[in-house]
């Protein structure tokens, strides 16, 4: 067993993932809909994996136990297995992520992208991009997509055994100077976390059905607004795309509402601003954070209205980022 340090960049879904693949084993973590996302380049996560006595792992600065610290081990059990007949030797796992951890700014994507090619790595095992894909999925849905850099489509796929549940590119990071507005509306930690949340809207909403069923052509209408640069008619897209899933959310029993009034604010305020020719689109994820598509010139200016809005916290401007990346040592 080697070390090895992985960096990996969160990704925000421009086309939303919310739900579970049914009648599947569970641990290949299927989502029930496909995505699209941006990766950023201003929100990572650094892992890195080296021998140890025993496992320990380590978040922020902070020894981490409980479920936090079994999901990452059962997770490298399993990445050990898949090439070794051995027990996995002993490991400790450092993480650091540069962005808040589990607020809705999708730090398990970067987190399980990163714990993927660091422990692979580690473990000696030498994987295409494809391959790290699939097995940053089995740790969290999005990290699927932070493999990679740019633009990424996910598709749900049918396979039973996830074969055809793949990411892959569809634009380069430097292949649309777009840029993502994040606005952060809280401080902490969401309440309800996204796993437990997606099993509430398949169980009770009466909209998540209707949400699946539309998922496709949305990804596919926001590829070809990529593959044309057409902000207007991606935006409109990600806007539709977000709506319904906290629809879905909100119809949930018993209700999951993120929203903070700081994000609805800013919400109004981006739309404002829209009708004063700033062309920005918002979308949020499983949190009360807003994040804004928009054109590399209106950035500054868009998050300045943001900024004058009751509530918000802090403001992050990030690019289309990197791949994540992989260092080995002996």
């Amino acid at each position: 067993m080697k070390t090895a340090t992985a960096t990996a960049h969160s990704n925000i879904a421009l086309v939303k993932y919310w739900g579970k693949r049914a009648g599947v084993d569970p641990s290949l973590n299927l989502p029930a809909v496909g995505s699209l996302s941006m990766t950023l380049d201003g929100l990572k996560t650094v892992t890195t994996v080296v021998p140890g006595d025993v496992d320990s792992f380590e978040l922020d600065g902070q020894r981490i136990s409980g479920k936090p610290e079994q999901k990452v081990y059962a997770f490298l059990d399993r990445l050990w297995a898949s090439a070794h007949s051995s027990p996995r030797p002993a490991c400790t796992v450092t993480s650091i992520n540069h962005l808040p951890t589990a607020a809705g700014l999708a730090s398990s994507a970067s987190g399980f992208a990163a714990l993927t090619l660091s422990g692979a790595a580690a473990f000696g095992l030498d994987l295409p991009a494809a391959e790290l894909s699939k097995w940053a999925r089995m740790g969290s849905g999005s990290a699927a997509r932070s493999v990679f850099g740019g633009f990424v489509r996910l598709d749900a796929g049918t396979e039973p055994d996830g074969s055809d549940c793949i990411a892959r590119p569809l634009a380069s990071a430097d292949g649309w100077p777009l840029r993502l507005v994040v606005v952060q509306t809280t401080r902490g930690s969401k309440p309800i976390g996204s796993t437990e949340g997606m099993q509430a809207s398949r169980d009770t909403s009466p909209y998540y059905q209707p949400w699946v069923d539309t998922s496709i052509p949305d990804l596919d209408a926001a590829q070809a607004a990529i593959e044309a640069r057409d902000l207007p008619g991606l935006g409109a897209i990600v806007e539709h795309s977000c709506f319904k899933m906290h629809a879905c959310m909100m119809a949930t029993v018993p209700p999951i509402v993120y929203w903070k009034p700081a994000s609805l604010g800013v919400i109004q305020e981006v739309w404002a601003a829209r009708e004063d020719g700033l062309h920005g689109y918002v979308t949020m994820d499983a949190g009360p954070h807003v994040k804004v598509v928009c054109l590399e010139q209106d950035a500054e200016a868009i998050a300045t209205r943001c900024r004058s809005v009751p509530g918000v916290e802090e403001i992050t401007i990030c690019a289309p980022g990197p791949a994540a990346s992989v260092e080995v040592s002996a």
